[in-house]
């Protein structure tokens, strides 16, 4: 029997399990093209249905991901941010906050006022159900679980070393269920907390915070602001550093939970900001705003693990979507075992959901459990034939023997190939299979692939995948990390081997260090083939790799998509399965031959 579970806020997404194992997991953005779209994830629930033709009597039970489901839309949650930009941090000081909810409330846009007005007379349960009956699953078993549980059993049963032996559990996020972060420590099959952090002392408000007073969008650019922290030389962002250190720390009492130091912070109040940002610079803000997110983390981390004597760490929620600070955990001494969930927003909150379920259901306790990586989505030419009648007159059309050889003589001769190939990756990154892909040592194709479609802040660095074989040629791996998944999922960054002198696209031109996704055949066998083919013909064990999709919009899901981004840029090649499509004809077919 299958498990569906839903994550109904923030980047919603539907996973179905089969007895523990993720045969499906699909973020409602891929579909609406609306990128990490808020609300009930309907056309990915639809999907998935019809993609795997399930039958209400093939569900079990239906997870979802949060005891207290939230029910914002993307429109209503960011304006709540503008609302709540110039608000008077007086009013807090004073303990006056229904007073300020009510001013805050005030100014938010009439449409949005009344959004949130049905919501506020809404019961989320009911809400819930009746989105679940138009499936005919509203009178299966319902489960919820904490927000927070969630994180730490998706990373817990998905990417453990081993179940007989203790691991340490840390989740940390904006908040979610009143809560924003919990430890756990982990033992076969059971997830006992240990600490617990309210809603409001959390690193992550901050740094959506200063995400969205930097001009930028917050839950989604924060990203941008770590990668332009690099720039910021340390003593310049000193000051910046030390008045975001006066927001924040761990509590004296117990150094495994966090607490606020003023309480503006506690409501996300950005005139503090104003104030004590005011000259500093862009750059230096960043700059000191990631210092000091790292320095909190790396001490809250070392301290867990001296209370509780457990050196295998495991870590979830959005704030370890930082790939930075994931670097620094991972080379502590302190720690023996380091890993972090894939995509670990809350867009990975129902794999926990579903596992959870599972674990309490199965005599196995959970050790049963199977995950194999993230390309969990539909294969890309599940509607090649609607793609290709669409587009019949705007593309070529080549059908190969051999598409990885193909591709890998395209980029050998300096071409950028847009690859859309095999089942879809989960989540935020690009892992191959819906990817624009280019020579990482020509730092030319930098300026060429954001003109082409990418448009990416000019102080953004690409990112290379690297060949497992090849990864001691290019980067130094941390000990902490499993041999055999050292960086599937590009959760982390590497300081690189690669001399000053060379200017290589796929690393930061700054730090030098390179947020790489290291390619294993056990894990995705068909790049891992590509790649091989690329490195016979160039001896380079490295390519770039970013994302497939236009800027502002999510990474395209099947052939309609693809071909749609290409005929919308300056794409010129394009894979999907075993066919290269082309804007113009092939003057040399010489390039298709085995």
């Amino acid at each position: 029997m299958l498990t569906v579970a839903i994550d109904e806020g923030i980047n919603s997404t539907v996973v179905v399990t089969d007895n523990g194992k993720v045969v499906f997991a699909l973020q409602e953005e891929r579909i609406s093209r609306s990128k990490n779209f808020m609300g009930f994830p309907h056309q990915a629930l639809s999907f998935a249905f019809d993609y795997l033709n399930i039958k209400p009597d093939d569900i079990d039970c239906v997870s979802f991901s949060n005891i207290y489901s939230p029910l914002d839309t993307k429109e209503s949650f960011l304006a709540w941010y503008d609302a709540t930009a110039d608000a008077d941090p007086r009013s807090v000081i004073e303990g006056d906050l229904k007073n300020l909810t009510r001013r805050l409330y005030n100014r938010l846009p009439l449409g949005v006022v009344k959004l949130r007005n049905m919501m506020a007379n809404s019961n989320p349960n009911q809400v819930m159900l009746d989105h679940l009956a138009v499936y005919g699953l509203s009178g299966k078993k319902i489960k919820r679980s904490h927000h927070h549980l969630n994180h730490a059993a998706a990373v817990y049963f998905g990417l453990r070393k081993n179940p007989e032996e203790p691991h340490l559990v840390l989740t940390l996020d904006g908040g979610g269920d009143h809560v924003c972060s919990h430890v756990y420590i982990a033992e076969r099959g059971q997830l006992r907390l240990i600490a617990s952090t309210p809603n409001g002392h959390s690193v992550g408000n901050i740094y959506s915070r200063v995400t969205h007073f930097m001009g930028l969008t917050p839950h989604e650019h924060e990203y941008k602001l770590m990668g332009l922290a690099a720039y910021a030389k340390e003593d310049y962002s000193e000051k910046a550093f030390q008045v975001f250190k006066s927001y924040l720390d761990l509590d004296p009492t117990n150094p495994l939970v966090f607490r606020c130091k003023i309480p503006e912070m506690t409501t996300g109040v950005q005139t503090r900001l104003d104030k004590d940002f005011k000259r500093i610079r862009f750059d230096n803000i960043a700059g000191g705003l990631q210092r000091f997110t790292e320095d909190l983390l790396l001490r809250w981390v070392k301290a867990a693990v001296e209370q509780t004597g457990i050196r295998k760490v495991l870590v979830s929620g959005g704030v370890f979507m930082n790939v930075k600070a994931n670097a620094l955990i991972s080379n502590l001494d302190e720690v023996e075992f380091f890993d972090v969930f894939p995509s670990c927003g809350d867009e990975s909150l129902p794999f926990g959901a579903a596992w959870l379920h599972h674990a309490e259901s199965s005599p196995a306790n959970g050790d049963d459990i199977e995950f194999s990586g993230c390309y969990l989505g539909p294969e890309a030419d599940y509607d090649f034939a609607a793609a290709k009648e669409r587009f019949a007159s705007q593309l070529h059309y080549y059908k190969l023997n051999d598409a990885n050889k193909v591709v890998a003589r395209l980029l050998a001769r300096g071409d950028i190939v847009a690859r859309c190939s095999g089942k879809m990756e989960f989540g935020a990154r690009a892992l191959g299979n819906r990817s624009i892909l280019a020579d990482a040592d020509d730092y030319h194709v930098i300026p060429e692939i954001n003109k082409m479609i990418k448009n990416r802040d000019f102080w953004m660095p690409f990112a290379p995948a690297i060949l497992l074989e090849e990864v001691e040629k290019y980067i130094v791996v941390p000990r902490t990390l499993p041999p055999d998944r050292i960086s599937p999922h590009m959760m982390i960054t590497f300081n690189s081997k690669v001399g000053k002198e060379q200017s290589v696209a796929a690393i930061h031109p700054y730090d030098r260090t390179a947020r790489a996704q290291i390619v294993a055949r056990h894990i995705n066998p068909e790049f891992h083939d590509l790649m091989y083919k690329f490195h016979a013909l160039t001896g380079k064990g490295l390519i770039l790799n970013t994302s497939f999709n236009l800027h502002g919009f999510p990474i395209v899901m099947g052939s309609i998509d693809a071909m749609d981004v290409m005929v919308n840029s300056a794409l010129e090649y394009l894979i999907i399965g075993d066919h290269l499509i082309s804007k113009r004809p092939l003057d040399n077919l010489e390039l298709l031959k085995n």
